[in-house]
């Protein structure tokens, strides 16, 4: 890439990828991989953090920090990740961690339709109607983007599609999750096993997320090496399995 490119002028075909998720971490745990594949490819990559997990744990491994520090921590530990996967520095929106349910609706779905429109996804991936862990915040984070996506597309007419992070259902049954319908049917799992150890490297540098921790561990000993999601649009037909985002 010439040195004077950045990489939101960066394009292959016009392929972009918008990640919104509500925590720093989420787009780590669900699709850093996927990040890393495409960035190589020359696909611009946007995350936006509805939220710096301003009330997530204190500290791992003998690191501590105080409540008031910890968003500033998450936010770097959010930077870090995404500038190793080769994606642009994230946007924030401001809301406060567990309080996205008392989110203004119509304030939350105009500033995620106005990331959209700014940066012209070609794929937006989130989280499905019961944001994988039923967290308050991540169901909120999914109707505000569904309804922006809706939006967003009847506006600009673009190609886009959705994708829900979905995980197949022994892992559902691993995590042990009261959860059903497309959050369970992956139809596009993406092969990561070039960029395994960068997603490992990704949880392990959340220092501060006892989570993060805990499933990098997990990950590394089972050998997780795929990354799962929901093609809610453009609806595949049923029995497809996707490779790839784009075909």
């Amino acid at each position: 890439m010439p040195k004077n490119a950045s990489r939101s002028t960066r394009t292959a075909n016009h392929r972009v990828i918008l990640g919104v998720f509500a925590h720093p971490d989420d787009e780590t745990t669900s699709s850093a991989g996927t990040m890393c594949r495409y960035s190589k490819e020359g696909v611009p990559v946007h995350i936006i953090s509805a939220t710096r997990g301003e009330q997530g744990a204190l500290g791992t491994n003998g690191v501590t920090y105080t409540r008031k520090e910890l968003p500033a921590v998450r936010e770097r530990e959010l930077r870090e990740a995404l500038a190793r996967y080769g994606a642009n520095p994230p946007v924030f929106l401001g809301y406060r961690d567990q309080e996205m349910k008392d989110a203004n609706p119509r304030e939350l779905v105009g500033k995620i339709e106005a990331e959209m429109l700014r940066v012209r996804p070609t794929a937006v991936i989130t989280f499905g109607p019961h944001g994988i862990s039923k967290h308050p915040d991540h169901t909120a984070v999914h109707k505000a983007t569904k309804k922006a996506f809706d939006s967003y597309r009847k506006k600009t007419g673009a190609d886009v599609s959705l994708l829900y992070v979905a995980l197949p259902g022994k892992r559902v049954k691993e995590f042990k999750l009261d959860l059903d319908g497309p959050e369970t049917k992956p139809n596009v799992t993406i092969d990561i096993t070039p960029d395994f150890r960068t997603k490992i490297w990704g949880l392990r540098n959340y220092r501060s997320q006892e989570d993060a921790q805990f499933l990098a561990k997990m990950f590394e000993e089972r050998k997780v090496t795929q990354e799962s999601f929901h093609q809610i649009y453009p609806p595949l037909p049923k029995g497809t399995m996707k490779t790839r985002l784009w075909e």
